[in-house]
């Protein structure tokens, strides 16, 4: 039987996350709404909707929207990899850039090449871009016209390659122009975001753990508070599982609800990241100042989707 949707989010997750957060079993809330279990059990997994008139009682029950409850509130969420894949490529390969930076003050622009096989970031363009600049160089040409010959080769590169290719056309720019290691900083700061300029420091300093010393910090860590437990159960997910509810998640609700959940659970989920997703989600939850609320709320949304993917 097709699944009951409203607006791309399924009703039976709602219920189910509202249900678990005041730690009902099914038998108790169809006791509260005097109908059988297995009429909350269809709920839940889609196979059925309740009455108007069951809508009523369990917005009234649950202390919330009708529109809420079936999902009309909810809007769709970004992919947690999509989004934050790009921003940690960025600046990867702007700490590449920096480092490229390093060595042509101290050894010439020349001995920048010989970077090219340690780069980090596995940018085909900056490996492509530094030896083609030098090139021109070594060939006497005005730095501004080579540098618009390398911004024709960024107009060739697929959309998603683009931001990353004008970044690294405009940062050589000014290595070539002997700009300082600040402004450079700020330069590639401003082709990343706010959020990555806010984080500058410490991000250079988190890239140099290991994907094991990250998990291990967090072996011991304990709940938020005996209320954020909503998660636990997920200690038992498989993979698969794990990694459908991550591609359905924002980097802003992971981070709350593994800061509120026990430290089996948040490795349960950061070991299903790739290695750049996982540095950001730690740096974050090491700067998380949410509320409780705020873990509570995160927590719901992730049942949903666990409940979704399982029905």
């Amino acid at each position: 039987m097709e699944c009951v949707k409203y607006h791309g989010i399924a009703m039976g997750g709602k219920i189910y996350s509202l249900r678990m957060a005041k730690r009902m079993s099914q038998e108790q809330l169809a006791a509260v709404l005097s109908i059988s279990p297995a009429a909350i059990s269809k709920w839940e997994r889609n196979l059925s909707k309740p009455s108007i008139e069951i809508l009523w009682a369990l917005a009234d029950f649950f202390e919330c929207s009708i529109d809420e409850l079936v999902g009309r509130t909810l809007v769709p969420m970004e992919r947690l990899g999509d989004y934050n894949e790009k921003k940690f490529r960025l600046s990867v390969i702007g700490e590449d850039l920096q480092k490229c930076s390093e060595i042509s003050r101290m050894e010439g622009l020349l001995a920048m090449e010989s970077y090219i096989p340690k780069l980090k970031g596995g940018s085909k363009f900056l490996a492509f871009a530094i030896p083609y600049i030098l090139n021109l160089y070594m060939k006497q040409m005005e730095s501004e016209a080579a540098f618009r010959l390398l911004e024709n080769y960024v107009s060739t590169l697929p959309d998603a390659e683009r931001p990353e290719g004008n970044m690294i056309t405009a940062v050589l720019r000014c290595i070539f122009a002997g700009e300082s290691p600040e402004i450079l900083q700020e330069l590639i700061a401003s082709y990343i975001g706010i959020d990555y300029r806010e984080k500058k420091g410490s991000m250079s300093e988190l890239l140099k753990y290991t994907r094991q010393e990250i998990l291990d910090c967090y072996k011991n860590k304990k709940l938020y508070s005996n209320n954020t437990n909503l998660l636990e159960a997920f200690v038992q997910v498989g993979d698969f599982e794990i990694q459908s509810i991550l591609r359905n998640l924002d980097e802003a609700t992971l981070t709350a609800a593994l800061t509120g959940a026990s430290g089996k659970v948040v490795q349960r989920f950061l070991k299903n990241l790739a290695d750049r997703v996982l540095y950001f989600i730690h740096e974050n939850m090491e700067h998380w100042s949410g509320t409780e609320e705020d873990i509570l709320v995160a927590q719901k949304k992730i049942l949903e989707l666990g409940n979704i993917i399982s029905a």
